[in-house]
């Protein structure tokens, strides 16, 4: 039926009322909280805290700082007062390689002297040909000879420790291994690019600069530890990147001697390669342009050696190592079908290994977990050695200990080797795994058997570090250095939130994340008190593509990235308070 012409005007003018009438009863919504302010009051205080879609991913944080607060260390030094970490509940001293792997979680729950005096009192007990320490500790020799047959003290000194007594430092290493040193440069290099002090790498340790100590430790290493015919570094024949040869029953098999059988390895070289790369801008950074120059050919030399003598193409990873003494371990078993996950994790981590390289490791490592029914990615031997090769009771059957265990410890390693090099829908799902697994133990352990129950030390430090590393730097997509801040987020369809506090520099960073895919739009706001610009760049859900980026509502220009099989679109920005919208379409 028609409607009246006067009767369609009065309707047009009823709702036009309406609907300023409506207007006008819409409450006014507030202004944006700050990121900072927002995601810090929800912080509660916390210098690290950050929110996901999972909440077992969110429960992890929980065991970050516990892990390390009680592994704290303090005691009196050499020179000064020594602040560091145990590595697990189950170990008194500060181990070198550990202390490493904690700096990404410790720098943002601790001031600098926990960064830099560890690293300072073992350069000082430097030996003299420049090798290092495994370990340092307070107290006699005989507090620890049960577990470390050699060790022995380092120091002793008239000043007066706790309670009134003299000061004495106990060491040992476990010279199976060969990455004390190299994990002293990586140390050391992880300080400098929080800090920035150059005046640090200058400093005067027992009578040399803390960069020739450094220096002298690398050198050690190609004079001492060298095999000439593969061009490569050598270590005792141990599980992957373990200390536990199969020479004895005791703890005879730490210690590399005549009777034990030595390789050029993996994951010891893949360490040695960082480390002269990491030494290399060390130097360049102290105005040392030719002892940079000496340390990158020694890197290019170590990188092409690893890939001629232990890639395997025809199984798609690397070879755990190459035998040089096969007369003293007499009918070892063929391990050339053993994927090695610490050696193969960090050889594609720090760049060892090229792209289709990496690609097929990552293959690997998921289809040997399906096949030995390992239930998060961390498995270190897949097949482990057979039961009774090794003698010592810690890693003489399958799956246990360094022999087939599962090691949160390296399992971080392979998944920020998977965000790093374009791999994040993958990475997510295999972090989730692990997160669960720790969730269901309710915290952090030294390792855990197949299944996944929790084995060896509680509240292991190291794993803290690197599940840290995994999520602050892989997932939330994290850089920040001295230099400069940049931002690779591989949250991808999911919303996060990320608030941390760096003591030692007073640096800090938040940002807010979403996806709102029915409107084709993900939000990003974030500030930091970074100096200069940096990039933001933003991990593509799966599917789509960028068709317009603006920032506080203006349009910027971007670029579009592939990294693997990821796919971002980066943008140019200053660390103010700013709204990053960027528009997709499928």
């Amino acid at each position: 039926m028609k409607r009246s012409y006067r009767a369609t005007i009065l309707l047009l003018v009823c709702l036009s009322l309406w609907a300023c009438a409506a207007q006008q009863r819409a409450p006014v919504e507030p202004p944006a909280t700050p990121p900072a302010q927002s995601v810090q009051a929800e912080a509660r205080g916390r210098s690290l805290f950050y929110s996901s879609a999972s909440d077992d991913l969110n429960r992890l944080q929980d065991f970050f700082h516990p892990s390390l607060k009680a592994n704290e260390k303090v005691f009196a030094g050499y020179a000064n007062q020594v602040r560091g970490f145990g590595a697990g509940a189950s170990y008194p001293q500060i181990w070198l390689r550990d202390s490493a792997t904690i700096i990404p979680v410790s720098r943002y729950y601790y001031t600098l002297e926990y960064l830099t005096s560890w690293i300072e009192e073992h350069l000082a007990h430097q030996g003299r040909d420049g090798q290092l320490n495994d370990w340092i500790a307070a107290g006699a020799a005989h507090n620890f000879s049960a577990g470390a047959p050699l060790v022995r003290e380092v120091y002793k000194g008239k000043e007066a420790g706790t309670a009134g007594q003299p000061v004495v430092i106990s060491a040992d290493k476990n010279s199976t291994e060969a990455d004390q040193e190299t994990s002293a440069v990586n140390a050391a290099y992880q300080v400098f690019q929080i800090t920035g002090d150059r005046n640090w790498l200058n400093r005067s340790i027992n009578g040399r600069s803390l960069v020739s100590r450094l220096d002298d430790s690398l050198e050690y290493l190609l004079k001492q530890r060298f095999d000439a015919s593969y061009g490569l570094v050598t270590n005792a024949f141990t599980a992957d990147w373990g200390d536990v040869s199969p020479t004895y029953p005791d703890q005879r098999a730490i210690y590399l001697d005549p009777k034990t059988p030595t390789v050029v390895g993996l994951y010891t070289n893949a360490l040695f390669y960082r480390a002269a790369t990491q030494l290399a801008e060390i130097h360049e950074a102290v105005g040392g342009a030719e002892r940079a120059g000496y340390w990158r050919a020694k890197a290019a030399m170590i990188r092409a050696n690893i890939n001629k003598h232990l890639w395997q193409e025809e199984r798609g990873f690397y070879k755990l190592h190459l035998l040089l003494t096969p007369a003293l371990l007499g009918n070892a078993p063929d391990d050339s079908d053993i994927f090695a996950m610490g050696g193969n994790a960090v050889a594609a981590l720090y760049g060892v290994a090229e792209d289709r390289q990496v690609k097929r490791i990552l293959e690997v490592a998921e289809r040997r977990q399906r096949q030995y029914a390992v239930s998060t990615i961390g498995g270190t031997l897949l097949p482990p050695y057979p039961k009774g090769f090794f003698k010592h009771p810690v890693v003489s059957e399958e799956y246990a200990y360094q022999n087939g265990g599962q090691w949160d410890w390296f399992a971080g390693r392979l998944l920020l080797a998977e965000f790093e090099r374009g791999y994040s829908a993958q990475a997510y799902r295999q972090l989730l795994e692990v997160a669960r697994k720790c969730v269901r133990n309710n915290g952090l352990y030294e390792w855990n058997d197949k299944s996944g129950e929790a084995r060896g030390s509680a509240n292991y430090a190291g794993s803290a570090g690197v599940m840290g590393a995994a999520i602050i730097q892989g997932l939330f997509g994290v850089y920040l250095s001295s230099a400069r801040l940049d931002l690779r987020i591989r949250l991808m369809e999911r919303a996060g939130r990320i608030y941390l506090r760096q003591p030692a520099t007073d640096s800090y960073l938040s940002y807010q994340y979403s996806y709102d895919e029915p409107g084709g739009r993900i939000s990003l706001s974030y500030e930091s008190n970074a100096k200069g610009e940096g990039r933001a760049c933003i991990l593509l859900p799966q599917g789509v593509r960028p068709s317009e980026l603006l920032l506080d509502g203006s349009n910027r220009s971007y670029t579009e990235e592939t990294v693997g099989e990821d796919r971002y679109a980066c943008a140019s920005t200053d660390w103010k308070p700013h709204k990053l919208e960027l528009r997709v379409a499928r």
